[in-house]
């Protein structure tokens, strides 16, 4: 079994063999269960399966501790007490170790290239992904398939501009540290939304859904907020090139970016990745694309599997 556990969804399929297609995919929603062991049961139940061999699971949050704090979940994930009560091993690595494992697996067809440079078929460098949904996620892969997990989401935003420092400055009233995850994920948009209509003398607050619709809409708040979006977006992306050495490519992955690809601003984004002063020429070389793929991250769980058996 393999499952991506996020802030809002927890996501579950299976697989039979090393590389079989993952079959009987669910999408849960956290809230509706009391914790995991009770979202697996009813996984488990609907699809009448009675065991598994090996499981992987991609939780949002660091995995290093012996009992895991989802930051964005009410959830906790102890693999020790979970792996007693299944009977079989389990593995749980960050839900954006899976992202960038999945990079492999994917077709051409399942990328949005952005810009004109594209991967060599020999990786000699490594590559990282970034994902927006209920949370910031951030991690990189070396030329030899290892694994750089990372809390990177939770960086310090930092302005690019005079808009975006006006931005800042609304968001300060708000939290006392303003980090990336803030402004690029689902509550990060209705912040955006929220600060926009601030310095535009107005009140409002809006969810991510209704920031996306009303842009749909040709709302002039929300159009700004997914604007600034898109601009933060491309800018964390090149800091993530700059601070992984990522010319091997950077991936836009996670819940959000799939379903505004309507509405965002393909140029804003780009600008910001490349906009990095005498790195300029640098980043530009970097292949820059947004995953199609639905659920990289039960295909990189099922990869973290693959490369497990064959070690």
């Amino acid at each position: 079994m393999v499952a991506d556990i996020g802030g809002t969804h927890a996501r579950f399929a299976y697989f039979v063999g090393d590389q079989g297609p993952l079959q009987g995919l669910e999408k849960y929603r956290c809230d509706r269960f009391a914790d995991l062991a009770d979202a697996l049961r009813t996984y488990m139940a609907q699809h009448q399966l009675l065991r598994f061999t090996r499981i992987c699971l991609a939780v949002a949050g660091p995995v290093e501790q012996s009992d895991i704090r989802l930051p964005n979940s009410t959830w906790r994930v102890n693999p020790s007490m979970l792996s007693r009560e299944l009977t079989i091993p389990v593995e749980v690595i960050n839900d954006f170790s899976a992202q960038v494992l999945s990079i492999d697996g994917l077709g051409p067809d399942q990328f949005l290239w952005v810009g004109d440079v594209r991967p060599t078929i020999v990786r000699r460098y490594p590559l990282a992904v970034l994902g927006a949904g209920t949370g910031l996620g951030v991690a990189a892969l070396t030329p030899d398939g290892y694994i750089l997990p990372s809390e990177g989401g939770h960086v310090s935003f930092a302005p690019a501009n005079g808009h975006q420092a006006q931005l800042l400055e609304q968001l300060w009233q708000r939290f006392p540290r303003v980090s990336a995850e803030r402004l690029l994920s689902g509550m990060g948009l209705a912040n955006l939304y929220w600060a926009n209509c601030r310095l535009a003398g107005v009140q409002g607050e809006l969810s991510a859904a209704e920031v996306t619709a009303g842009a749909r809409a040709g709302d002039p708040h929300c159009l700004r907020a997914v604007a600034d979006f898109s601009a933060v977006m491309g800018a964390v992306a090149g800091d993530a090139a700059l601070t992984f050495g990522a010319l091997d490519g950077v991936y836009l992955s996670g819940g959000i970016l799939p379903q505004m690809l309507d509405i965002l601003d393909i140029k804003a984004l780009y600008r910001g990745f490349t906009a990095k002063g005498r790195f300029q020429a640098y980043c530009e070389k970097i292949p820059l694309a947004v995953v199609l793929a639905e659920e990289p991250g039960l295909i990189g769980c099922a990869r973290a599997l693959s490369r497990n058996s064959m070690a």
